[in-house]
């Protein structure tokens, strides 16, 4: 009950000066706000990663040439790095410990028509194994087979969104669509994907067999990219670092000079998004500790001239047997109740401002219950380790003096 009283009155003294109460708790309201944001973006690009890591593969590597098309000078005139399908059989042959390699063709906003009904969508030409290499299997009708790929077969697989755009609700297995200029054989429906957190959909394709993409729809002998499986027992780094140094010697590129290849694995998007995610928290972090450095000592200042100016009170309520340690715990208690204001309201403030940068920025944002617990730890920290002095001062004031 006495605890009770004490809080009470410590209550009624901080709402008996809003402003004042205000202006103290401020820091605490900025620094439990880019607290607050900091582990909602930890937590975000922690399931972002995990997500991305999913739809790239656990064990994956993505060779593309340059950063989409790379030129160079080769004996004093210029010519494009490309790969070549002949890449593809090499890093298969040469590097040790894969599962499973890829190459693709790829063309993109490509018209498509089926009867009256058309669209614009990428294509993708493939080898027969695509759909293992890629975790992509059919969700009807029949995949791409190495028959397709040796005969220059004129079939293709439909993603979900071109299915829909081109047949809607109607089974497209055997009809017939228009690529370009040439006619292709629906043989199956690829298994949908969805959205990426950039927006960009997965399910706009349209896949070909390899062969048939570079000899009777895209003429030409380059390839877009290579994916290659890694398996389990061997590292996932120094692979990519070996396909990358086998590409190199077959090109004939000094890496000390150029990059002509980009080697994507999972381990990259990790550290990417990491690396943005670090970036942010870092100038949070340095935000947040200034702002409760500042709050506090905002908080400490204010409460000693508080006690100066309720020496009356104090000498009052000693005269009237209230003890030292009675006008200790309720001046700490103040302290420790101005933060708790801070505390709310920089929680409302961190969800607000991680709210618009989930709305107006790429960097994932995810709720964490963490910041809950380590607001309120920092609450109380602040309000007992800045609340004590001006407790103390109070405490230590005369009765008789305070009276006079």
């Amino acid at each position: 009950m006495r605890l009770w009283r004490l809080g009470r009155e410590s209550l009624a003294a901080l709402l008996a000066n809003k402003a004042r109460t205000f202006l103290m708790a401020l820091g605490t309201v900025v620094g439990i706000g880019a607290l607050t944001v900091i582990l909602f973006i930890s937590d975000g690009t922690e399931k972002e990663v995990a997500r991305k890591a999913e739809r790239f593969g656990a064990r994956a590597i993505l060779i593309v040439p340059g950063h989409g098309r790379m030129s160079r000078t080769v004996g004093g005139s210029s010519a494009e790095v490309k790969l070549k399908p002949a890449d593809a059989r090499a890093i298969q042959n040469r590097i040790r410990g894969l599962a499973g390699v890829t190459a693709a063709s790829s063309k993109f906003s490509q018209s498509v028509k089926a009867g009256t009904a058309q669209t614009k969508t990428n294509v993708d030409a493939v080898q027969a194994n695509w759909h293992d290499v890629w975790d992509w299997p059919v969700a009807s009708g029949r995949r791409i087979t190495q028959e397709d790929v040796d005969q220059l077969a004129r079939v293709c697989i439909l993603g979900a969104t071109p299915k829909t755009e081109l047949f809607g609700d109607a089974d497209p297995v055997g009809q017939k669509i228009l690529i370009g200029k040439v006619w292709f054989k629906v043989k199956g429906v690829l298994a949908p994907r969805g959205i990426t957190g950039s927006g960009h959909d997965r399910d706009r394709r349209v896949i070909i067999p390899l062969s048939t993409g570079m000899r009777r729809l895209f003429n030409q002998q380059h390839i877009s990219n290579i994916r290659v499986k890694v398996k389990e027992e061997y590292d996932l780094d120094e692979t990519a670092r070996a396909i990358e140094d086998l590409l190199n010697e077959r090109h004939h590129i000094d890496p000390s000079v150029e990059h002509f290849f980009t080697v994507f694995s999972t381990n990259t998007l990790v550290k990417k998004f990491k690396g943005v995610s670090e970036g942010v928290s870092r100038l949070l972090i340095a935000l947040c500790g200034l702002s409760f450095l500042v709050g506090g000592l905002v908080l400490m200042n204010i409460m000693l001239l508080s006690v100066a100016e309720r020496q009356a009170e104090i000498g009052l309520r000693r005269a009237l047997g209230a003890g030292r340690r009675d006008i200790f715990i309720q001046f700490l208690a103040e302290g420790i109740g101005i933060n708790g204001v801070g505390l709310i309201l920089g929680w409302l403030l961190g969800f607000v401002a991680a709210w618009f940068i989930s709305a107006f920025t790429e960097i994932p944002v995810a709720p964490s219950a963490m910041s809950l617990l380590l607001g309120g730890a920092f609450s109380v920290g602040v309000g007992l380790i800045f609340g004590v002095q001006p407790a103390r001062r109070a405490a230590n004031l005369d009765p008789v003096e305070a009276l006079r």
